[in-house]
């Protein structure tokens, strides 16, 4: 990428700060959309554990919110970038089988296990993920709606999401999702310039998702995401910035602004998507990510933690305001169901406050599973106090980019500045960079700091610090 593409920029900025980056760019970080990350999470965590968890946490929290998550881990066509668990199959069978046979035997053991023993969450969000839960057609996407009302009120919910492969639909399929209860969309769009498109195996033309947003469908979806993806090759400011004019035409009222993860060692087909093309570099990952930035800004967008983005209307803005957000793995969300129950291959749920769990990812074991009657569960962990009041803390710096120490004090009762005092001598270098200010109330990222959210983040990990590691 050539420095004049960028002069008048922003993304200038970054480019000017290339040692600081390189400096903090060779610590390995996380996305941190979950703490503890999924790696310290216990295979040893069981099906006892699971049902364990529920019915400890349940009767402390009869009225928290929850969102019900439901994980589609087939596609038909393979995305290059895609670090998603799922089957590349034409194969529609096999679809069918994993709904009647398996997920609705996980939907059967769960509803058995919660009327036994009467528990009632109180379920106010659904989203739909994958893979693509396009994939499913009418008549299955139907049956799994009125296997969810057996015991969810959908006269209850705020949002029901469905993620949406714009190649898979069109307007009657979208109008047939409301009518089905689905209330807002969130498309997987990543790029719109068609020699991106072609690195990473996904071709749609703008005009394809103009065509979908009819003004009927607008009408009856008052809530639309955009997924979008930065570093992939083949982008540029240039690119980005015309995907961007097309993003700012169709007006979604929220945006994902996500960094691609570049995976070869886990995701062998992630090959194919820099046979021609590499991944853009650390430095132009961050001026591409500006760039984008300062042109949703300045289009009035505004900006939602790390990688989001809302127009001031939307619900997620307003949450913004309250400090109600929250950055988790569904992007930044409106903090009202931050507890999931997860279903499907792969899915992971929270019980916010105690515990994580997660199913098998391999088709294989999540079957046999289920086979024996047993919920899927290959891992969780139970949360200590320690471990959410860190949370907490990572989530402020990423949604944020702050962290107020008397919010702290009063919630958990704890003097932040005694607590976190190793962490708060390790981020003065920081400080001196310039990527951040300490002072006796808070610390606050300055607007180049906001790209090291990450960085900043990971002092605060505890299992990152090699510390823990010798102890343990």
């Amino acid at each position: 990428m050539e420095l004049e593409d960028y002069k008048t920029s922003e993304a200038a900025r970054v480019l000017e700060n290339a040692n600081l980056i390189k400096k903090y760019h060779a610590n390995l970080v996380y996305d941190y959309t979950e703490y503890p990350t999924k790696g310290i999470w216990k295979e040893t965590f069981s099906e006892e554990d699971y049902k364990n968890a529920i019915l400890e946490w349940f009767p402390k929290n009869p009225q928290k919110p929850v969102l019900f998550y439901v994980h589609t881990p087939f596609c038909e066509q393979l995305c290059n970038f895609c670090l998603c668990s799922k089957e590349i199959t034409q194969n529609y069978d096999k679809v069918k089988d994993y709904l009647y046979n398996y997920l609705s035997k996980e939907l059967d053991l769960y509803e058995d296990f919660i009327t036994k023993n009467k528990i009632n969450f109180n379920y106010k969000e659904i989203y739909f993920g994958g893979g693509s839960p396009t994939y499913y057609k009418e008549k299955e996407f139907t049956y799994l709606i009125n296997r969810l009302k057996k015991f969810i009120d959908f006269k209850n919910l705020g949002d029901f999401t469905v993620e949406i492969d714009p190649r898979r639909v069109d307007e009657a399929r979208l109008i047939y999702y409301h009518e089905m209860g689905v209330n807002r969309l969130s498309f997987g769009i990543q790029d719109f310039d068609s020699g991106v498109q072609e690195e990473i195996n996904r071709p749609q033309p703008p005009s394809l998702v103009h065509n979908l947003l009819t003004e009927k469908v607008r009408k009856l979806f008052p809530a639309i995401n955009f997924d979008l993806l930065i570093g992939l090759p083949r982008q540029s400011v240039k690119t980005i910035s015309e995907t961007i004019k097309h993003v700012v035409d169709l007006k979604p009222t929220q945006l994902q602004t996500m960094y691609v993860h570049y995976k070869p060692g886990t995701r062998k087909y992630m090959i194919k998507m820099v046979r021609n093309e590499p991944m853009l570099d650390f430095y132009d990952r961050k001026a591409v990510f500006q760039k984008a930035s300062e042109l949703l800004i300045n289009s009035g967008y505004e900006r939602a933690g790390f990688e989001s983005y809302s127009l001031p209307n939307d619900p997620l803005a307003q949450s913004m305001k309250k400090k109600q957000a929250v950055y988790n793995s569904l992007g930044t969300q409106k903090g009202e169901a931050t507890n999931f129950i997860a279903v499907g291959s792969s899915a992971h749920g929270v019980l916010n406050d105690e515990f994580y769990f997660q199913n098998f990812y391999e088709q294989p074991l999540y079957r046999k599973a289920l086979d024996e009657n047993k919920f899927p569960i290959y891992r969780g962990m139970r949360l200590s106090e320690d471990d959410v009041i860190r949370r907490e803390v990572i989530r402020h710096l990423r949604t944020f980019f702050n962290v107020e120490f008397n919010f702290f004090n009063n919630k958990y009762k704890k003097e932040f500045k005694n607590y976190f005092n190793k962490e708060l001598n390790k981020l003065k270098p920081y400080e001196e960079d310039g990527l951040l200010k300490i002072s006796e109330n808070n610390i606050v990222l300055t607007p180049l700091g906001e790209h090291f959210s990450p960085q900043v983040a990971n002092v605060f990990d505890m299992y990152n610090d090699q510390e823990y590691y010798n102890r343990n």
